[in-house]
């Protein structure tokens, strides 16, 4: 059986026989045929949005939206938000980057689509800014209970409401993507974020659990808590909208519009229900990203890993398959992802327990991984050395992998997972 996965910007096909296979495993895709302009139209003339409108008359408005390595629609949905911010005194655009690169192609892409939207809908008074968590100014809003010092990008701070455009899927750590992470870390100093993410080693801060979940049980989410506090100092009692999409195989499939916490527990309760899958034990994963911008880097790609890494049993393999065609990741963080990474599998578990550094979270989780397992293949355009000193096996050939495990166990069955950055795999209890 030829099985097709996303692989940089195209597709790779690899042959697996049927009776191998225990199960594919793809995005949502929803049987919805609306185009993505035509959904937004629907969204876009509801109730809630005529009651925004109301509420931003002759008020400042922030409106926060993810950068360029999100991989979302942003022209598309600028043209059906933009035309409702008209009666707004000034729209301020913010990209919000976190520790991200400021200055990329994606994101003055961006910046012109905002421009040329912005255009088309006669907004009279409006400015864009991309974030840069070092060379902005920044106010303190004082710690959170976590401990987190909470300096935000000081733009904001006269601005009357919000609104946060933001794409759902679970997250690793931080339990989902969500409107909350476009202020924190989105708009934050890197040492803000640096103490946040620290909390990432908290077993609890993992995909699924959130504050805003609408099942009291599933709340208990260290990170993502203090996320929200840090928040709530930001905004205090100004209002909070949200857009909030779930979007795959090249277009959005849900969509909602209203109070930014409704819309977001409504998303995630979609999210459980279309972009998380509870299998089995699992020996032989093929896990890919999904494609350009999933595995545009290795430290965006890992994510694939650690959202399908759950129900892999010890000594299990992995074929992994990301293009990333930028290389290991930007060059702020390698010295405490890639670098650590390349240290004993051990050093990198006791020096990132002892002392923390922004970014040391990834090859903790990933060191934690390779442990359990016997092998990692990877199939990149990364340099083999590069990956081998990251622990892991290089491939030139990814059916010769398949073949492998075949020979060495003809009934194996091997589970397959393509788009793994939109969701994540749990094992059956």
């Amino acid at each position: 059986m030829k099985v097709e996965l996303h692989y940089g910007d195209g597709l790779m096909g690899l042959d697996i026989p049927e009776a191998n296979i225990s199960q594919i495993i793809r995005p949502w895709s929803g049987a919805q045929q609306a185009d993505n302009l035509t959904l937004l139209r629907e969204v876009m003339s509801q109730a809630d949005v005529a009651d925004f409108q109301k509420a931003i008359a002759g008020k400042r408005l922030s409106v926060l939206l993810g950068d360029g390595t999100r991989g979302l629609f942003p022209a598309d949905i600028f043209a059906r938000v933009l035309p409702t911010l008209k009666k707004s005194l000034l729209v301020r655009f913010l990209i919000c980057t976190g520790t991200h690169n400021a200055d990329t192609n994606e994101n003055h892409t961006i910046a012109r689509q905002i421009q040329n939207e912005a255009a088309n809908a006669a907004l009279s008074d409006f400015e864009i800014h991309i974030h840069d968590c070092q060379k902005d100014d920044f106010i303190n809003a004082g710690k959170t209970r976590r401990g987190t010092e909470v300096m935000f990008n000081n733009k904001i701070d006269t601005d009357d409401i919000f609104l946060v455009l933001s794409d759902v899927k679970v997250h690793y750590f931080a339990g989902y993507s969500n409107p909350i992470k476009n202020f924190v870390p989105g708009l934050c100093a890197f040492g803000t974020i640096e103490h946040n993410h620290s909390l990432a080693l908290d077993e609890r801060s993992t995909f699924g659990l959130h504050p805003w979940h609408t099942n009291p049980a599933r709340r208990d989410n260290p990170l993502a808590g203090d996320q929200l506090e840090a928040m709530k100092m930001i905004v205090k009692d100004r209002p909070v909208y949200a857009l909030v999409t779930i979007s795959s195989s090249g277009r959005i499939q849900w969509a909602r519009f209203g109070a930014a916490q409704e819309v977001t527990a409504e998303a995630f309760d979609v999210v459980d229900e279309k972009n998380t899958y509870t299998t089995g034990p699992i020996e032989r994963l093929i896990v890919s990203p999904g494609g350009l911008p999933n595995d545009v880097d290795f430290y965006i790609a890992q994510r694939a890993l650690e959202l399908t890494k759950q129900p892999l049993t010890a000594g299990g393999e992995v074929l992994f398959l990301a293009a990333c065609p930028k290389g290991v990741g930007e060059p702020h963080t390698m010295e405490n992802f890639y670098n650590r990474l390349t240290q004993p599998i051990d050093t990198i578990l006791k020096s990132i327990e002892a002392d923390y550094e922004m970014f040391s979270h990834k090859p903790y989780k990933l060191a934690q991984m390779i442990k359990r397992l016997r092998r990692i293949w990877m199939y990149s355009r990364i340099p083999d050395d590069l990956i081998e000193a990251a622990h892991l096996r290089p491939t030139h050939e990814p059916q010769k992998v398949i073949d492998g495990w075949l020979g060495e166990n003809p009934d194996t069955k091997i589970t397959i997972v393509d788009g793994a950055n939109k969701l994540a795999l749990y094992v059956k209890k």
